[in-house]
């Protein structure tokens, strides 16, 4: 009895040391924090460009999530995710970002408070008793800074959710934003038109204002990103000059543009008459005069005639390549899995060789593609031929970054127009400090009518930031919720991995139970 006793003042002993150890790391705890995350892409891990930028909050932010309680699956899901991700900005703010959580649908004044910051009732499907029924639910965020604020309206998904959280941080606290200039003119489409998704997209992170090169007048000194997209027609000298000496100011180009003029409703497709191949060699590159066929690509509708009817058939179309290539030393594009290009042409770097500047290749077509030169014909044809199209790959689009060489140095200053005062007191830059410069043979695909694939308009945010050399917003955007296995691993490993997640915790348990037995077996033995 007495060695029962002792045992059970032991066993008390070593419980209450266990508690007192628990509440000790609990307290810790409080004080560090830590994720551990084996997901490939870190999903579960706020990047280093949100953990710097909440860090560096000058004031308390708040954020308030008008969130109905008890949301139906998956939506329940996503608020939990929600909440640990809010749990992660608050960890690395240093005590400046704070949030709370409120259920619009329990009280008037909240709900009317919710609909007040734009954040309007959702209906989504809910089972309940067996039955299918409509729920009005919330599932908005609101961020207060100062005297400001901004709205995230619905959080229906967590793809791309931190993106959206820190680009609103970022653009909430941030008091100097940088500009963008869409070039209009010489036919490139309007930016208000036939580029607006584009253009609303951008308006999150930067100023956005187009630019005009006519009446002899430059780039404005405010602008630090120049887009030149889908011009047709021939670049003057004064274009060619007002962008050169933007660049030579340390200003980012974009140069998104068709050497080939393709008109696919009229079969039709002839060189492009821009005048800019002497000009761009200077910086190092040359869009070429051809059109790239992969065997990779995107379909159109041909018409067919039987008989007396008319039949649209889908087939595939080499002249929209799908781009699978992608350099992995560029933020740009080492995350992105494809994009789709329309008419594209291939990009000569080779003029880049004794020039003080870097030159990264951002995506190639297949080795499956081919090329079209001198004389064009794209009628869509009902089947490909893949033994046709061995001669890939080439570059499709390419950055560049470094010391440019003015084209305009050692010349004289080019004619405006005649018809306006000529300029005065400019002198021609010779040469830039450093700058960027994007080229990609292809202006279509930053048009609306051409951005039914999101990658594209991934793609071209992402060039948008490079340029404007905000590269942590890239590695966010790009870092999507899919299925994402913790090792590629062979499918008798999958197997056996699956069963083993199924038994072995139930044999262990039973395992350990029988250790247990049997050592209370043994001690009953030694007692008696």
């Amino acid at each position: 009895m007495k060695r029962r006793s002792k045992r059970g003042a032991q066993a008390v002993t070593a419980t209450l040391i266990l508690l007192g150890i628990l509440l000790v790391i609990n307290l810790i705890s409080t004080q560090i924090f830590g994720r551990l995350d084996l997901t490939e892409g870190k999903i579960y891990t706020l990047s280093d460009g949100s953990k710097e930028l909440v860090a560096n909050l000058d004031d308390p932010l708040t954020v308030k999530a008008y969130f109905s309680e008890n949301l139906p699956a998956p939506y329940n899901s996503n608020a939990r995710y929600l909440r640990d991700q809010l749990d992660d900005y608050k960890a690395y703010s240093g005590g400046k970002f704070k949030y709370e959580f409120a259920d619009p649908s329990t009280e008037e004044g909240l709900e009317k408070e919710a609909q007040d910051f734009q954040i309007p009732p959702v209906q989504v499907n809910a089972v309940e008793k067996d039955r299918l029924e409509v729920k009005k639910v919330y599932m908005g965020l609101v961020f207060l800074y100062q005297d400001k604020h901004e709205t995230i309206p619905v959080v229906q998904t967590i793809a791309g959710l931190e993106y959206e959280i820190t680009s609103t941080i970022k653009h909430l606290t941030s008091s100097d934003r940088s500009k963008v200039g869409i070039f209009q003119g010489l036919g490139a489409p309007d930016a208000f038109q036939a580029m607006n998704n584009l253009r609303q997209i951008m308006e999150r992170n930067y100023e956005i204002a187009t630019v005009e090169l006519t009446r002899n007048r430059m780039v404005p000194d405010d602008v630090d990103v120049l887009l030149v997209i889908g011009a047709t027609e021939t670049f003057d000298n004064w274009s060619k000059f007002a962008i050169d000496q933007f660049i030579m100011r340390g200003g980012s180009v974009a140069f998104m543009l068709n050497k080939v003029s393709s008109d696919l409703q009229n079969q039709m497709a002839r060189p492009a008459a821009l005048d800019v191949d002497e000009w761009f060699k200077t910086y190092g590159f040359k869009i070429n005069d051809d059109l790239v066929m992969d065997i990779h690509c995107g379909m159109v509708n041909m018409q067919q005639r039987m008989g007396f009817f008319t039949i649209s058939n889908a087939v595939n179309y080499p002249f929209f390549p799908q781009v699978l290539d992608f350099t992995q030393n560029n933020v740009m594009v080492k995350d992105l899995e494809n994009i789709m290009l329309f008419f594209p042409s291939t990009i000569d770097t080779s003029y880049s060789t004794d020039l003080p500047i870097t030159v990264t290749p951002l995506f190639k077509s297949s080795d499956k593609s081919k090329l079209q030169a001198g004389r064009f014909d794209i009628k869509p044809v009902e089947k490909l031929n893949p033994a046709d199209f061995n001669d890939g790959p080439f570059i499709l689009g390419a950055a560049l970054s470094g010391e440019f060489k003015s084209f305009f140095a050692g010349k004289e200053l080019p004619e405006g127009d005649s018809t306006m005062t000529a300029p005065s007191g400019i002198e021609i830059i010779p040469s830039s400090l450093n700058a960027r410069i994007a080229v990609i043979g292809d202006g279509h695909l930053a048009q609306d009518m051409y951005l039914g694939d999101p990658s594209n308009l991934t793609f071209l945010l992402n060039l948008v930031d490079w340029l404007a050399g905000e590269e942590d917003l890239i590695g966010i955007r790009t870092r999507d919720v899919t299925a994402r296995p913790l090792a590629d691993i062979s499918s008798g490993m999958k197997a056996t991995v699956k069963y083993a997640n199924i038994f072995a915790p139930p044999i262990l348990i039973i395992a350990i139970g029988l250790i247990r037995w049997q050592i209370r077996r043994g001690r009953k033995k030694v007692e008696f």
